[in-house]
């Protein structure tokens, strides 16, 4: 999900919520889990706004040799089609 939809809906789910709506009600509406939307009613303006997903930029995926093989093996297949 791009940032600004993120965004978009955190500030959705606060306004409906101060509205009287339910966490389950809004999470239905907004497409979203009933657990993300009781996190996104509790933050704050700061919070809203920042994006905080995923991993940091520079720290690369740690793979075991075995995941590794099977990556391997998965773009060879894909190379031949």
């Amino acid at each position: 999900m791009k940032k600004e939809l993120l965004i978009l809906k955190r500030n959705k789910a606060k306004e409906l919520h101060e509205e009287g709506g339910s966490n389950r009600k809004i999470a239905k509406y907004l497409l979203a889990s009933k657990d993300s939307v009781g996190k996104w009613v509790q933050m704050n303006e700061s919070e809203i706004s920042s994006d905080n997903r995923g991993r940091k930029k520079g720290k690369k995926r740690k793979y075991t040799p075995k995941t590794k093989r099977q990556i391997i093996n998965i773009r060879k297949d894909l190379e031949k089609k």
